[in-house]
């Protein structure tokens, strides 16, 4: 009794703006941890200090290397430094690192987009089984990212829709949506590897699946090897091509 004829008084002290937060816990053993030590919480590893990492690492000495720019995201509750720079071979490249840590996460180059299969097989692995309904590539926040539109059999009436970053493949958003699949069909990587067999050097920017004339096809929209914007429409369920055209530049 004597212990709690101590602190109340310090409390309502406390409330009343009348005393310091850490005076109502000087007496007795049962203060939280967080207001014991508010000094554990976690810290970020400086941006200087990723700079100069970033440095150390892509050139043979720090002047080989200039930085593009350097931004703090958070991407699926984690935070991390992002930052584009001009290598010591001049090419503009993108690394990232976990805020809290300094562990490097992903690391690109930047010339062109990541080929869309290398983008569908990180979908793959992180949703096996998954059934690719739309791809697009767009800007987002000045960057480019894939948007992959996909029915995930985990979940039988649901579709999710993964942002990731066009030129790492890191995924930024996994959101989900309460929509109902649609029936088997063609694997849209299969698809783009018939397509890749006549456009080596394609560039897929975006593709979706809809109905044509009563059939389903998928629709794919690319750069070829000339950088020409070509729109591919082909049978999904038996991967004959129906349509191949130049398609015009506008929205480029």
């Amino acid at each position: 009794m004597k212990v709690l004829s101590l602190r109340i008084p310090i409390v309502l002290a406390v409330l009343a703006g009348v005393a310091p937060l850490s005076s109502a816990f000087a007496v007795g053993s049962n203060a939280p941890a967080h207001l014991e030590q508010p000094g554990k919480l976690r810290s970020m590893v400086s941006l200087d200090q990723l700079i100069v990492t970033t440095r150390n690492k892509f050139g043979n000495k720090a002047s080989d290397v200039v930085v593009h720019s350097a931004r703090l995201l958070e991407e699926e509750r984690q935070k991390v430094f992002v930052i584009d720079f001009i290598d010591a071979n001049n090419k503009l490249e993108r690394v990232v690192y976990d805020a809290f840590s300094g562990k490097q996460i992903d690391h690109g180059p930047m010339q062109t987009p990541m080929p869309m299969e290398e983008i569908l097989a990180k979908v793959g692995s992180k949703y096996p089984g998954s059934n690719r309904i739309r791809t697009w590539l767009e800007r987002q926040n000045g960057g480019m990212v894939y948007v992959i539109e996909l029915a995930d059999k985990q979940f039988k009436v649901k579709r999710r829709q993964l942002t990731m970053d066009a030129y790492t493949g890191r995924v930024i958003k996994d959101e989900t949506y309460d929509m109902k699949p649609d029936g088997k069909q063609i694997s849209l990587e299969q698809i783009i590897k018939n397509a890749r067999e006549k456009y080596r050097g394609m560039v897929v920017l975006r593709t979706r699946s809809r109905m044509k004339d009563n059939i389903k096809v998928r629709e794919i929209v690319f750069l070829d090897d000339n950088r020409i914007r070509h729109k591919m429409v082909v049978n999904a369920i038996t991967g004959e091509v129906i349509e191949d055209r130049i398609a015009p530049l506008s929205w480029i």
